[in-house]
Formats: C-alpha cells, structure tokens, sequence
C-alpha cells in the first residue's frame, strides 16, 4: 500500500537555522520540497531564497571549497572505507572545528599532489624507455648487430603497416637534410606496425625533430642523456636507466600509499561529513526567510510526524513549530512510498521499476507479487528445475548474505523455486520425463505434452482474470482520483469483456439463448458507451482488451517449449551408448532450458504485468519519497542516494 504523506513546514528562528538543519538532516525523513508560504501568510511575510534544491546559491560556502580540496586529495589516494565512528565524530563538529580538520590536511594535499606528478612524469618516462628499447631489440633482431656509431643520434618512428610508404618518404628527405649521413633502418614491429631507427649527427637533431612533426607517425626519443651513444650500446642502456626509473617510480608509489594509510580514513569521512555539509546549505539557500525566521518545506510519512516534532525541539529547542498543512484530499504532488508487508516488500522493486503509481492511487505490489512467482511456475513447470533453482538461491544467500541485491533475489526467487516445484508436481514433470521413467512420475492435474488445449484454456482465462481486476482496480482509481468519465469507461470496458466471453459460450453452444442474446444487447450498450466517453477510441479499447486477454497465451507456449526441450534434452542423453558422455549431454542441454527457461518466463512474466495489467488501473506520475537522508543513515548511505521507496 501507499504511505500516508502529509505537506508541513517547519518554521524557526533565523539564529537556529542551521541547528535546525541539522537536526532535520539527522532525522532523515523529511523529503524536500520547494517553499511556498503557507495560506494566509501574504507574500510579505515571507520570501524564498535566492537558490534551489538542484542548484546551490551564490555565494559559494566555505564548506565547497572544503570540499573541492578534500576532494582533490581523495582523487590522488586509494581511500579506505570510511570508519563510521570517525564520521559520527566529524559529523558533530561545529563549523570552525570541521573546517580546522580540512587545513590540517593541506600539507598532505601538497605533498600528495608533488608525488602523483613525479608519478606521472615516471611512468611517461619508463613508457618511452620501454618502447625505445622494445623497438631497438626487434630492429636488431631483424637486420643483425649493427656497429657504433659515434657522433649520431638515433630517433624512433612506428607507423602503421598501410603506410609504410611514409619510411621511404622520411629516408630520402633525411639523406637531403644531412647530405647522405644518415641511415634508416626498419622492419616489421608486428602484423599492423612498421618500424624504424633513424641514425643522422647529433648537431642535426632539431632538424630531425622538425622533419617529424606533424606526420600520422608515432615518435619514440630517447632521453638527452642517451643522445650521441653508439646504437649497439643503446639497448642495455636504457634497460639500465628503465629499472631505475622503476624502482624510483615504486618509492614514489610507496610514498603515496604510506599517506593513504595514515590519511586515509579521515579524508574518506570528511568527503561524506563535507557533502552533507554542503547539501545542507544548499536547502537552506532555497527556504523560506522573513527578518526573523526561516521555513523550510517538505513532506513526511503521517505516522512520523509526532516523532519528527519531538526531535526538533529536543535538538533545536521549543521554538520551532512543524505546521501541518490541510489534508481535506490527496494532495498529488505528494512523494510516493510503498509500504507492505515483508514477503511482499521484495516485489516493490518491481512493481515500481517501470511505473510509479501516483499518490492517492492503488499499491500494485501485492498483486504482483501473487501473479509473477505462479507464471514463472506455470511457464517452467518442473519440479527438477524448481529445486535446482531453490538449491542454487540457498548457496548464493549463504555466500553473500549481506548483499542489497540478494536481499531482492532470496525472496522473490525462492516464490518463483516453490511456485516451479508446486507446478512441477501437478504436471508430473522432473526434468522433464525423466521421473516417469526413473521412480514412475504421474501428474497430477494433466500432461502438458498431451494437454496443449487445456493449458490454453487455461492461460486465456488466467488473461481474462487479471485484466478483469486491472479494470475493477482501474474503477478504484478513477473514484479515487475523482475521474468519473474514466471510471465509467472502465465500467463499460469491463461489462464488454464479460458480454463478448457469454456472447462466445452462445455461439459454442455453452450458454443458454437468452442469456447470448442479453449479452449481445449489452456488449453493443457498453461500446456506445465506450464512445461516448472516450470518443472513437472507446470501441478500439475492447478490441485492445481482447488481445490484453489473449496475450496470456504466451504462458502456454513458453511453458509448452519449456517441457520440449527438457524431453530433447532426455533423448538425446539416451542415444549415446556411453552413459557418462550421454549423462553429460543432457545435463548441458538441462543446464540451457534451466537458464532460458528462467529467464524467458521471468521477463514474459513481467511483460504480463507491466503491459497487460498495469495499462489497466496503474495511474503513472508518482514522486518517489527521497527523504534528506545524511551520511548517518541507516547503512550509511552517502548523500544524493535515491531512497528505496520504504517509509
């Protein structure tokens, strides 16, 4: 179900505006709105503030500036997490003291920042000494020992293997610049590059450099201190010079990590505690102030209010007033939090992934948590499969029992194991036919090899159930949001599905005349009406309705592919004379229906709901509840974060 919300604002003197900040921040409940003065208090009384809650206001605060720097300094560390009782420590600091702690960092910063620099400037230095001598050792691989030459300095290049017309280029304009003192050496670096030494006197190499530039070619120099050594002399030169470089570029990284391990933590914490500092200004800038007093605006959960008002006044003092505004009716533009109980809580990510109903309207999680583990079930059918699936859940909540994500699987797929198991049983099915041959299987209800028309029948009038009850639940709506003409047209659509389903069983042979002919004489009533609400669409809806009802087939076929290839799976396993190499067969081709079967019933499953049932009732425009949680939330959840919609 939906949570009650009620719009207050929270009004306190100027003096204690940041307390109440904090306070309201601390208790994590509120979710922001924009100020607007409360009825009756004129525009004079009081006014916003010159920002917003998405934009901070200008004046920058000393708190972004703090942030920025300790940013900075976070951006050049491997941060630990951040110890929650230094950020409860932080987090009580008044403004002076937070901001002491953040110059104290300074020399760390500056010294951080001079060795991610020399960092920089190493590993760019031991990159290029390390493609220079990778690109020498093949040159002398492909043409030999080449002799010293003293005097001459030695370049680089790498083009690509398309070009290599461009080496031929480079040597005649090189022998042009050095009056034929030179040389060119190349071969292939590897499939897609060509290289090359260009050996041409010392006292020309910015000539050289100048020749280069500005070719699609990739250049490799050497360090000035190399300039002018014999080629053969260069290889184990610059693997000399790259080894001190790297064991200078390991001191330095040292360095680095030693700062983190001493500075660490308290920079990951004042991140967080400075970020909450920094969002609390920025609500401030966009409340409501008078000459004497600030208002700030927002909604919270009915049931916290008393709660809320308790812990203001206990941290700020009796002063503050939490006015609550009238709730004669649902106010739309109320955040939008889902409440439930908790087997059904699992579904609510689900159920509001692609729609947020808006406030006032009806909760779809419960029905959504009934419909998607019985079509999964009904769609893989095995019990095999289903237990398998519950064995595999069991193992992952036991590795990762901690995890958000497995706190959503467990639940909603451990429905989905039991739901397959219990299907399972009634069609006789364990990994496929497989235990009817080994222990004497039997269904229970029917055999969907044998059974394709009464799973249809079945699947059809699962359709025409639920898209019933997305209608009666579109009428709740409709009252509840006070939309009589749509109600009316729900009403209509409803009775034209009952009418064309009697209006069938008429033509079929399976309802009496009479009641045929009244249901013909009521479906052409419904779609008059129908158009009189919804104009030339209203008769479009009833043929849309039909295929909504039809569209459940899919839990036939799917289901029906699903116990196919187990079957394949089986036969093929039996056709191989070896046992193992046959075990092993089927098991692989098990393994691909298990996770396609899964899968596809999972999505299909979803498709039903969000397509089918939902279009029927869900009224979509919801504000998701995001209350102005601070780093000392529950889990510690870091500013920004999206609350989960649970009040």
């Amino acid at each position: 179900m939906l949570v009650r919300m009620r719009r207050v604002e929270i009004i306190a003197p100027r003096r204690s505006a940041a307390r109440l900040l904090r306070a309201i921040h601390r208790a994590g409940v509120l979710h922001l709105a924009p100020f607007e003065p409360p009825p009756g208090a004129g525009p004079t009384l009081f006014s916003a503030g010159a920002g917003s809650l998405d934009r901070p206001a200008a004046p920058v605060t000393p708190y972004d500036a703090a942030l920025a720097q300790v940013t900075e300094l976070a951006g050049l560390l491997v941060l630990p997490p951040a110890p929650r009782q230094l950020v409860r420590r932080l987090w009580e600091l008044d403004d002076g003291e937070l901001l002491a702690e953040v110059a104290a960092l300074e020399p760390v910063r500056a010294r951080a920042a001079e060795l991610a620099s020399e960092r920089l400037r190493l590993r760019g230095e031991a990159s290029r000494l390390a493609g220079y001598r990778r690109l020498i050792e093949a040159l002398r691989g492909a043409v030999g020992r080449l002799p010293s030459i003293p005097g001459y300095g030695s370049t680089g290049i790498v083009v690509n293997a398309r070009y290599r017309a461009v080496v031929a280029l480079i040597r005649d304009e090189l022998e042009s610049l050095t009056g034929g003192r030179c040389e060119v050496i190349a071969a292939d670096l590897d499939p897609d590059r060509v290289a090359a030494i260009l050996l041409y006197p010392v006292r020309l190499a910015g000539e050289v450099r100048a020749l280069l530039g500005g070719r699609d070619l990739e250049e490799v120099t050497l360090p000035e201190s190399m300039a002018g050594v014999p080629f053969d002399e260069l290889g184990p030169r610059l693997a000399a010079e790259e080894a001190a470089i790297r064991q200078r570029l390991a001191h330095t990284e040292t360095a680095l990590e030693q700062l983190a391990v001493d500075h660490g933590a308290l920079v990951a914490a004042l991140s967080l505690v400075l970020a909450d500092r920094v969002a609390e200004a920025r609500v401030l800038a966009a409340a409501g102030w008078s000459e004497h007093l600030v208002a700030i605006s927002g909604w919270l959960p009915e049931r916290r209010i008393a709660g809320f008002r308790e812990a203001l006044a206990r941290e700020v003092g009796p002063e503050v007033l939490v006015v609550e505004r009238p709730a004669d009716e649902p106010d739309r533009s109320a955040p939008v939090a889902l409440e439930n109980r908790p087997l059904v809580r699992a579904f609510e990510p689900l159920s509001s992934f692609v729609i947020l109903p808006r406030y006032g309207t009806l909760d779809p999680t419960p029905v959504v948590a009934l419909a998607f583990p019985v079509f999964v079930g009904l769609m893989v059918g095995d019990a095999g499969y289903g237990l398998l699936l519950l064995l595999a859940l069991l193992g992952a909540r036991r590795r990762w029992r901690t995890s958000s994500a497995m706190r959503f699987l467990w639940p909603v797929g451990a429905l989905a194991a039991i739901s397959t198991i219990f299907f399972g049983i009634l069609f006789g099915e364990w990994f496929g036919d497989a235990g009817q041959r080994l222990v004497g299987l039997r269904p229970l209800w029917f055999d969907r090899r044998e059974g394709a028309l009464p799973l249809l029948v079945l699947a059809v009038s699962i359709g025409l159930a639920q898209v019933a009850l997305g209608l009666v639940l579109g009428i709740v709506n409709a009252t509840l949001l006070r939309h009589r003409r749509e109600a009316i047209a729900r009403g209509a659509l409803l009775v034209s599905l009952a009418a064309i389903g009697l209006t069938i069983g008429f033509a079929t042979g399976q309802v009496p005349a009479p009641v045929g002919q009244v249901a013909v004489v009521v479906l052409i009533g419904a779609i008059v009406i129908l158009a009189a609400t919804l104009g030339i669409a209203g008769p479009l809806e009833v043929m849309g309705a039909v295929g909504n009802v039809l569209s459940y087939a899919r839990l036939m076929a799917i289901g029906l592919a699903s116990v196919m290839l187990a079957l394949v799976a089986n036969r093929l396993g039996a056709l191989v004379e070896n046992v193992l190499f046959g075990v092993l067969i089927a098991a692989l081709f098990h393994t691909l229906n298990f996770v396609l079967g899964f899968f596809d019933s999972s999505v299909q499953g979803l498709r039903l709901q969000y397509v089918e049932f939902f279009s029927k009732f869900v009224e979509p425009g919801g504000v998701r509840y995001e209350p102005f949680v601070s780093v000392l939330g529950e889990g510690g959840r870091e500013p920004g974060l999206a609350a989960t919609g649970g009040a």
